[in-house]
């Protein structure tokens, strides 16, 4: 059933919450959406004009997050929990990525700060270097990782200003949706990587050749390090068109020689060493792109 042929429920002042995430998308007088679900409004007079010009939404109550299989659509089980934003042990400047539909680009931003029920900051979104412009309103899909969960929620725009820096505010969740994900969950890829060695100047090259949140297998020419050393590898993913240079720690914790193999007879498993989260949200938005047939 389209729009047009839906039968809208009129609202009264006493359904809109002042400066609270609102439970319905809000449609005009003439069935355009205005503000949508999760989006604010943030003064009584705002709140008054809508009443007065005429405010509706659809029946049905509550909509709910998006359904999917966030970041997670990598063999995990469907089923999904809710928690609340201050829960899922976001941290200041974690990285999440915004997203406005399914096929459209993502966005990366970094947590600012958030009060809870009130809002989220988060910096601009940036393209070929220059900081995004958005339409106050937007509604968008956000998400990140937390520990071992894929976290989702729907937010929209309520603020974006550079006073007294460039930031957007963003209305607050009503709640999160997440999937527990794996760490041994890999995927065949073929990356050169710059080796480094803490504490020395010297360099090597390796062919990572499966990666994972956790660890990696690297191939080399020449043996880099023994079992138990710890290594520095610089690589670089291309996530959803955007290019970012990772450097992780990890340490070896097999080797094996194939002498089938004579350009690259030396194997490695290493074990990542605690990578910072934004690392880890980009191996994680690689690994289970590549899984699901995004990147």
């Amino acid at each position: 059933m389209g729009l047009s042929e839906q039968r809208y429920i009129k609202l009264r002042a006493s359904d809109i919450d002042i400066g609270r995430p609102v439970r319905w998308a809000i449609y005009n007088g003439n069935r355009e959406q205005v503000v949508p679900q999760g989006g604010m409004v943030p003064t009584a007079a705002e709140a008054e004009q809508l009443i007065q010009q005429g405010a509706y939404r659809l029946p049905g109550g509550d909509a709910s997050l998006p359904e999917g299989d966030e970041a997670g659509s990598s063999g995990q089980p469907r089923g999904s929990r809710d928690v609340s934003f201050e829960t899922s042990r976001i941290r200041v400047g974690d990285v999440i990525q915004l997203e406005t539909e399914p096929d459209a680009p993502r966005h990366l931003v970094l947590l600012v700060g958030y009060l809870k029920n009130r809002g989220i900051i988060v910096t601009p979104p940036e393209s070929a270097g220059a900081l995004m412009m958005l339409r106050e309103g937007q509604p968008f899909v956000g998400r990140f990782f937390s520990g071992q969960r894929a976290f989702a929620f729907s937010t929209a725009l309520f603020k974006q200003t550079s006073v007294p820096f460039p930031h957007l505010y963003l209305s607050y969740p009503r709640a999160l949706r997440y999937q527990e994900i794996r760490n041994s969950v890999r995927a065949d890829v073929q990356l050169i990587a710059a080796v480094e060695y803490p504490g020395r100047s010297e360099q090597a090259s390796a062919k990572v050749f499966n990666l994972s949140t956790s660890g990696a297998g690297l191939r080399s020419r020449q043996r880099l390090a023994g079992d138990g050393d710890v290594l520095r590898l610089k690589f670089k993913l291309s996530v959803h068109g955007v290019d970012t240079f990772v450097t992780v720690s990890g340490r070896i914790c097999s080797i094996t020689t194939k002498v089938d193999e004579p350009e690259m007879p030396f194997s490695y498993g290493i074990q990542f060493e605690e990578p910072d989260s934004q690392t880890h949200f980009s191996l994680a938005a690689f690994v289970y792109g590549i899984l699901l047939g995004e990147v």
